[in-house]
């Protein structure tokens, strides 16, 4: 019996964007508080700036040393060599794909430079929806957006917490990403079972 055909059997493939199929080796630093209005509110950086957003009736400040520094990251983004030949391969057998991703408008910019349009065929931002991972609402928007149930759906990204755990939580079949040396293994046994591969080409084995 093919080990796989489960897996086969589904219709979407959901990607997370960073750490997944985006490099961005300046990593951006931002407190918790800006990260957490950015990732939920379709505004940019300079928004912020100029319209000083308060959380917890504090102003939210920032510089223009941060605005540059941010810029650069977003430059220098890049796409892990292997991202476009297994993106492509998995549209070839004729499943669905998708892009569900924790980002501020800002960073949306490389996923339209780097990646062509006609790659996913949804696209769930969490600036976009209101709402980021491990928030399970970001899956039930997918889940809406597509029409497709979440059985039927895996989800593939580099954080164990919100692309794994919290995915599988909604009945969303999760593949781990990971690119680390050291190979997660207790995991398994304390919580989920689920895929873990080392590259995105590690997906022409699966499917």
């Amino acid at each position: 019996m093919d080990k796989n055909s489960d897996l086969r059997d589904k219709k979407l493939l959901a990607f997370d964007l960073y750490g997944t199929c985006i490099d961005h080796p300046f990593k951006g630093w931002l407190s918790w508080d800006l990260i957490e209005i950015m990732e939920k509110n379709p505004i940019t950086m300079q928004d912020v700036q100029e319209w000083k957003i308060e959380k917890n009736w504090m102003k939210i400040q920032i510089s223009n040393e941060l605005i540059e520094y941010i810029k650069n990251d977003i430059k220098w983004t890049i796409l892990f060599p292997e991202t476009l030949e297994a993106l492509k391969y998995i549209k070839s057998k004729w499943y669905q794909t998708a892009v569900v991703s924790n980002l501020s408008k800002d960073y949306a910019e490389p996923l339209y430079k780097l990646i062509p349009e006609w790659i996913f065929d949804y696209e769930v931002l969490s600036f976009d929806v209101w709402a980021a991972k491990p928030d399970p609402k970001i899956y039930e928007y997918l889940k809406s957006l597509s029409w497709i149930d979440f059985q039927d759906i895996i989800m593939i990204g580099d954080s164990l917490k919100s692309d794994v755990v919290w995915s599988s939580n909604v009945w969303i079949t999760p593949i781990h990403l990971n690119r680390d040396d050291e190979w997660i293994k207790e995991v398994h046994k304390k919580w989920i079972d689920f895929i873990q591969i080392s590259t995105l080409s590690d997906l022409k084995e699966l499917f």
